[in-house]
């Protein structure tokens, strides 16, 4: 599918292809020690909040929302670099967790219950994937400020270098690979652990074999 002017039979490929870049950006932020990296993955994060919501075509009041959790983002971003709190970090991720959550409710509805499956709702469900990843990656990190030892495998460093890093934990955990590298060292985030699995296993389970009931009632449909 090409990149061309954003509407409804191309949007789920810009949303996919943000939150894609905003993981390798986070990869390459998390291997490398130049400061001017974690500035680049700042400005990418507000980028794809803002592309993200530009991709679900949605209400104007969900719009000036993700607007509004743009500009905070960057404002705290911006703080957290002169001024590191916990409680700086605890809004960024609150902020991230609204946006990647109010983002999977919109994308799950646009796929279930709008239009034909097409190429477009296919690469629809693979950001639903990535963004159930991303909740999880945040409630990690959440749970990381009050309790650096909770994983073990993981050191707590700058939120910038630590955010890939515990991605790559949520999402060995939501496949269910269970390298071993990383490990729930609490019973708070063995409880969230499990959660991801279960959720992983249901979502491949029942959204993608709903999916296959739609194409599959359009053709009868058809015939």
């Amino acid at each position: 599918m090409p990149l061309h002017k954003l509407s409804r039979k191309n949007n789920f490929l810009y949303l996919c292809l943000a939150l894609i870049g905003m993981l390798f950006a986070s990869a390459v932020t998390s291997q490398s020690s130049n400061k001017m990296l974690d500035v680049v993955f700042s400005i990418v994060i507000v980028v794809m909040l803002l592309v993200g919501v530009k991709s679900l075509h949605t209400e104007a009041t969900w719009k000036r929302v993700v607007y509004g959790m743009a500009m905070t983002l960057g404002v705290l971003v911006l703080l957290v670099h002169f001024y590191p709190t916990k409680t700086t970090l605890f809004f960024i991720y609150m902020v991230l967790f609204f946006f990647f959550v109010g983002s999977f409710k919109l994308a799950v509805h646009q796929i279930l219950f709008e239009g034909k499956v097409d190429s477009n709702k296919i690469i629809g469900s693979l950001s639903l994937y990535l963004l159930i990843g991303l909740i999880w990656t945040v409630i990690y990190l959440m749970i990381l400020i009050f309790d650096p030892t909770a994983f073990n495998g993981i050191v707590v460093k700058e939120w910038e270098h630590l955010f890939f890093h515990v991605a790559y934990y949520s999402y060995v955990t939501l496949t269910t690979l269970g390298y071993g590298d990383i490990s729930p060292a609490s019973r708070i985030a063995e409880f969230f652990v499990s959660m991801e699995a279960v959720v992983g296993v249901f979502y491949m389970a029942i959204f993608v074999s709903s999916l296959i009931n739609l194409r599959s009632t359009e053709f009868e449909k058809g015939n």
